[in-house]
């Protein structure tokens, strides 16, 4: 088991952590798939309003690879296809019917599985659209059916701000999960590799798979910091990476035949109400997780932790690859001078106000920024939070220059939006690093 203590990055002190309580929530008279979920896809509908579906229905597929389907996560009837500008397909809403049918799949015993070839199983995991469960590297899109990778990656820890914990989210189904490592073993010639903390049973418990332990602040829990220090990609190489609980819903399908409609996610923040952990079904409204909020309340919904989440409105729904929902208080006050007082409630990375004589405090975030847009400043401070042999500084620079030869050199091949994202919360010129590294990602994945 190696052992690898991440010294470069930053665990950003926010209140609202979930406690470990999971409650189970019912079933919702409306449920949603949002194409935009999936980045890169071209969607093609194959319902239209008034159709009645079962869970397992493929809604849409991709024009660009038509074996990627994506399906209805209940029974019910296409209540409304919202479209935004040029025709775009924002919302695919659908009426339940409470009746949970499905579409019938073959299911597979556990011997069945051990002797199952991996082409059959990636044709039933194709027709019910779960294949977008696995996901590739680099570019972060969905695995392309015909290239096998060189390796897998499963992350039992997450250190993202306020973040879903993996294994919580697997609880009571770890069988399932032990169960999914060997067939996704199938689908490569090289390892698996399990990156945890070392110190849970579960981790211990497992066998044939390469074990790693990981040490330090956030990013350390990230695949990319994981990928980049056991198994790096490099160009024309590919490796997968897979969350626990995706596994799980992957093996609850072929074990059973059944396409699965209820997720589990964890709702934080200082904003929310009641921060726990949920069990919905599957693309619910934020509603219905987030518990109660005056319609006065100025609160933002982030599908996902502040760092890489996405802005929701409060009647939007959960998104296919979504497992948290942050609430924090919105603030457009602008603070005259509010940088020369003694800030003992707020937090500053560069430990300008007295709070940094408290360490282990948390501390209330909003959404105020604290400044405005500037020119593009080289500081140093990135190097501080990327735990990668890679010149982030430089990295950012040649995507704006577009300059893809630079961007290859500089290892955009190893990372993707979340690798980079404490950039954006120490940058002093206050740039979507996000949005930048995504830039060149889709660049260097048209052009490169």
């Amino acid at each position: 088991m190696a052992e690898i203590t991440i010294t470069r990055g930053f665990d950003i002190p926010m209140t609202g952590q979930a406690r470990k309580e999971l409650d189970i929530l019912p079933d919702t008279p409306l449920v949603a798939v949002l194409p935009d979920a999936f980045h890169n896809i071209k969607p093609k509908l194959l319902v239209q309003e008034g159709d009645t579906v079962l869970a397992g229905t493929p809604l849409f597929f991709d024009k660009q690879e038509e074996r990627f389907h994506f399906c209805s996560p209940a029974s019910g009837t296409i209540k409304t296809i919202h479209y935004g500008e040029r025709r775009k397909i924002e919302h695919i809403i659908i009426e339940t019917d409470g009746k949970n049918k499905h579409v019938s799949f073959p299911a597979r015993s556990l011997k069945d599985l051990e002797k199952a070839n991996p082409e059959d199983l990636q044709e039933d995991l194709l027709k019910a659209g779960l294949w977008p469960l696995l996901r590739e590297r680099p570019f972060n899109r969905i695995a392309r059916p015909d290239k096998k990778p060189k390796s897998i990656f499963i992350s039992l820890i997450d250190t993202a701000p306020l973040a879903a914990d993996p294994l919580f989210l697997i609880q009571g189904k770890e069988d399932l999960f032990i169960q999914g490592i060997t067939c996704l073993k199938k689908f490569t010639d090289g390892p698996v590799h399990i990156c945890g903390n070392g110190t849970t049973d579960l981790e211990k418990s497992l066998k044939g798979v390469e074990k790693h332990v990981f040490t330090g602040p956030h990013p350390a829990g990230n695949p990319g910091v994981h990928i980049h220090h056991i198994d790096p990609v490099n160009r024309g190489e590919s490796v997968w990476v897979v969350r626990p609980q995706d596994l799980v819903l992957i093996m609850s399908f072929l074990t059973t035949g059944v396409y699965p409609q209820r997720i589990r996610a964890a709702v934080a923040g200082e904003a929310a109400s009641n921060p726990r952990y949920v069990e919905i079904p599957w693309g619910a409204p934020l509603t219905q997780a987030m518990g109660k909020i005056s319609k006065d309340a100025d609160v933002r919904l982030i599908a996902g932790n502040v760092l890489t989440g996405e802005k929701k409105e409060k009647d939007g729904y959960f998104g296919f690859y979504d497992t948290l929902l942050t609430l924090i208080p919105e603030n457009r006050e602008r603070r005259f001078l509010g940088w020369i007082t003694p800030g003992l409630k707020a937090f500053s990375y560069s430990k300008t106000f007295l709070s940094a004589l408290f360490p282990q405090k948390s501390y209330s975030f909003d959404t105020n920024r604290h400044g405005g847009h500037r020119a593009f400043v080289q500081t140093g401070l990135f190097e501080k939070v990327v735990p990668m042999d890679i010149y982030p500084d430089y990295l950012i620079r040649s995507i704006l220059a577009e300059d893809i030869p630079e961007m290859e050199a500089l290892g955009l091949y190893e990372v993707v939006e979340e690798d980079l994202a404490l950039c954006a919360y120490v940058d002093p010129s206050k740039n979507d690093i996000n949005a930048i590294v995504r830039q060149g990602l889709d660049l260097l994945e048209r052009e490169g």
